[in-house]
């Protein structure tokens, strides 16, 4: 039966690993308040798998495993994912009932118009963003319940508990609001540029208010790929000037994994817009290490409580 959830983040354990491939990476810190240190990290390799994001049956347990090992063997993890594992968007309702289940019943009905796959097979939780006489503003996460399913019990069968399971897009908004890169007032769009797939959420007055993913499996720096994204940049700035919002974006908040990867912005974006990568705009670690562009998602999840 489809999981309806609300209260988006419960409490955090001090573990985080992030799932997004090329790449797995995975910290260990002292605290999730504002002082804390690193006390493990790992990375390494995975592949990019045309259907999903995790191996399935025994790859999935010997991953885990290998992984809890380094991490000192913790009893509680969250994950964050690659955006294409979710579906993700901001929904507006005119009636939304004061009492939960027959709110979830109105809920449902418009993801029922939406989502092409059976409810039984996919989560879904829910955010309130703003609430206006007349109006209320959702932000609605989806992801499929077999995978979601198959991560839990690859690491519950170890002995570890999944307390979380997030997407790297909204780590990364949950860290600009931490450091105030999201600013409180006005139009921001954050983009998420990686091996396998291109995001864009964009935010006003602080709240996301259009994300839009598409996957691009590996993005090269020449020819039809290098094209390919710049259509995409002036394709959503497009319909989000005209469908969403008019306001003037006053920052592009960029994550380029890998480090220094292209992306034609300042061709398409309206002038006076300021573009900035992360590692610009937020403070080192606590030691003064700075920021690898790979695990920004995982900063986003420690410094959101």
């Amino acid at each position: 039966m489809l999981q309806l959830l609300k209260n988006l983040k419960p409490a955090l354990p001090p573990v985080a690993v992030l799932l997004e491939p090329p790449l797995l990476s995975a910290l260990r810190v002292s605290s999730v308040r504002k002082c804390w240190e690193i006390l493990v990290e790992h990375e390494e390799p995975v592949p990019i798998l045309e259907d999903g994001f995790w191996p399935s049956s025994d790859q999935a347990t010997k991953l885990a495993s290998d992984l809890l090992v380094r991490l000192g063997q913790p009893k509680r993890l969250s994950i964050v994912l690659g955006d294409p594992f979710f579906r993700m968007q901001v929904l507006t309702l005119e009636e939304f009932p004061r009492q939960e289940k027959e709110r979830h019943q109105v809920i449902l009905w418009h993801v029922r118009k939406v989502l092409n796959a059976p409810l039984d097979e996919v989560r879904l939780r829910y955010e309130v963003l703003r609430k206006n006489p007349g109006a209320v503003t959702l932000w609605l996460t989806l992801c499929p319940e077999e995978p979601a399913r198959l991560i839990e019990e690859a690491f519950s069968s170890l002995g570890c508990q999944v307390g979380y399971m997030g997407a790297a897009s909204v780590e990364l908004f949950n860290l600009g609001l931490a450091k105030d890169v999201v600013p409180a007032e006005g139009a921001c769009l954050l983009i998420n540029r990686t091996p396998a797939y291109l995001s864009f959420l964009f935010t006003e007055n602080g709240r996301p208010s259009f994300f839009r993913c598409k996957e691009t499996r590996v993005m090269d720096e020449e020819g039809a790929d290098a094209e390919r994204v710049q259509q995409e940049l002036r394709l959503t700035l497009a319909y989000h000037r005209e469908k969403i919002s008019s306001a003037r974006l006053s920052r592009i908040v960029v994550r380029r994994y890998p480090e220094g990867v292209a992306l034609p912005l300042e061709e398409v974006v309206e002038d006076g817009t300021q573009i900035v990568d992360w590692a610009s705009v937020l403070p080192p670690l606590p030691g003064g290490r700075q920021r690898g562009a790979e695990r920004l998602p995982l900063f986003g999840l420690m410094e959101s409580d």
